[in-house]
Formats: structure tokens, sequence, C-alpha cells
């Protein structure tokens, strides 16, 4: 099954609303892990279920299903 993967190249967390992943307010199993604001966001693979509901939400298209 794909996972949501975030790439760290094309994320930019400024380019969200208070340096919020965007693409985590949409994720149902919180897959999508922030540490802090401005921080780079990661998946985790235990929660993601591949449900891509992620991916359209992010600006930037950082978020791919692999």
């Amino acid at each position: 099954m794909p996972k949501a993967v975030i790439d760290a190249q094309l994320c930019q967390p400024d380019s969200c609303a208070g340096g919020r992943c965007s693409a985590r307010r949409v994720c149902p199993t919180r897959a999508i892990v922030q540490m802090e604001p401005y921080d780079p966001p990661s998946t985790d693979p235990q929660r993601c279920r591949g449900c891509a509901r992620c991916a359209p939400e992010c600006p930037l298209h950082a978020i791919q299903l692999a």
C-alpha cells in the first residue's frame, strides 16, 4: 500500500499559515507530524493509510504517495 512521503527539498513550512503544515489538519490518522511551527513535517508510516487527502492540501505539492 502506498504511503504519503514529504519531499524535504520542496517542503517550506513558512508557506503554510503560521508555519503549521496545512496537510496535517486533513489527515484522518494524524500521520503527518510536525513538532513545532516552521519545523519540517514528516509522516509516520505506521499511521498512514495512503488515503492521499494530504497531497492536494500541500501548497507546494511536496507530498506524494510512494
